[in-house]
């Protein structure tokens, strides 16, 4: 794929991908609420413009409760969080969606012709894709093709995740169209919604690329997340699109299409929360020495004082592995060294590299050793 470097920072919201997220944020049961009071205790009350934004996202969601109270089973069922799997998995299961995607469609009647248009053999690549997808976790790794429906439902029964929701997600897999129309019929409704709100969002879209403008000063948003955060999953030559996220306020996602040998088919698709900004930078985990260190230090003791979270820093203390590596030499499920994995990243104590399709993990040893110099001084009066 040739041609010039993409270079976009989105001024407006994708309706579609923000119609997800809401579904995702009704059917898990989540509140804003409780996401701004841990945010809030973590960090030391970090927020100012971040605050109105809250208020915001607060009304939205008592909004969207009322909207959408006669469709809350059907929503539950497409986007409830099972055990030890993504949030809404069979929802996006049903129509091969994946949080990260660039945006490409104006609407879900756009998607639904999509979805329409995929060969029998494209759907089991992507439901397949999906399956594998599920976990946060980034592994590159054995990576099972799924070209026709045997592979499919093979891959889906080798799934660390309870017999309830393997057969839900082979109901879906086997009668696609009445569970897209399902979900796609929600979607709808969700993107009318949000548009019900689109005045009272402007100023955060345009403070969104305003600030991103600013921020990244001609750098790509993948060397500033390295730079930030110490991932370094690679860039691709193809250039970048980054979004606002507004319904995942504090998440950030990372999408590319890879050939087998490494070789990049996209521009990277980057999701970013709207809280991230001038008072809450997306390095906000490692500010070190401000009044929030004390929360933050006490969150890494609570960490690393589990044992199977412990194990992992240990593994990974002085070689980097990657994720089904660490559940076989732990004896853990994908599953459950995916949940590990995402709190010891939130928390700033492991790094993560791309090589060639693989991501690996390694123990940011500086930010631990921080944390206990810290601890050893309060306690011991030593430095």
């Amino acid at each position: 794929m040739k041609g010039k470097m993409i270079r976009v920072i989105s001024r407006e919201a994708d309706y579609l991908a923000e119609s997800v997220a809401l579904m995702q944020h009704l059917g898990t049961g989540e509140r804003y609420s409780d996401i701004r009071e841990t945010l809030c205790k973590k960090y030391d009350n970090p927020f100012k413009i971040g605050m109105k934004k809250f208020e915001l996202l607060e009304n939205m969601e008592r909004e969207a409760k009322k909207v959408f109270q006669k469709d809350m089973e059907e929503i539950r069922y497409y986007f409830s969080a099972a055990q030890d799997i993504d949030a809404g998995c069979a929802g996006k299961a049903a129509i091969l969606w994946e949080d990260a995607m660039d945006a490409g469609f104006y609407d879900a009647c756009e998607y639904e012709a999509y979805l329409e248009g995929l060969s029998e053999k494209e759907y089991c690549e992507k439901f397949g894709k999906c399956l594998q997808g599920y976990h946060n976790i980034i592994d590159g790794a054995g990576m099972i093709k799924t070209e026709e429906p045997f592979d499919v439902i093979s891959c889906l029964m080798k799934m660390d995740i309870q017999d309830e929701e393997k057969w839900k997600l082979q109901k879906i897999f086997f009668d696609r169209k009445k569970h897209w129309e399902k979900v796609l019929a929600l979607l709808n409704c969700a993107i009318d919604f949000l548009k019900g709100f689109e005045e009272e969002y402007q100023w955060i879209l345009e403070g969104f690329f305003n600030y991103w403008e600013k921020t990244l000063k001609g750098q790509s948003i993948m060397a500033y997340a390295k730079e930030m955060r110490e991932i370094d999953i690679g860039e691709s030559p193809l250039g970048f699109r980054l979004y606002p996220s507004i319904m995942k306020p504090n998440v950030i996602a990372f999408h590319a299409e890879m050939e087998e040998d490494g070789t990049y088919l996209t521009p990277d698709c980057v999701r970013v929360g709207i809280l991230f900004d001038e008072d809450f930078d997306i390095g906000s985990s490692d500010k070190k020495k401000e009044e929030g260190y004390s929360n933050y230090a006490l969150q890494v003791l609570k960490l690393i004082g589990d044992k199977s979270k412990f194990e992992i820093l240990t593994f990974i203390r002085d070689e980097a592995a990657y994720g089904s590596e660490l559940a076989k030499h732990l004896n853990l499920t994908t599953a459950t060294v995916s949940h590990h994995m995402n709190a010891l990243l939130s928390a700033g104590l492991v790094e993560i590299k791309r090589m060639d399709t693989r991501v690996y993990y390694l123990s940011n040893k500086k930010a631990l050793e921080e944390v206990l110099d810290y601890c050893k001084k309060l306690l011991t009066g030593k430095a």
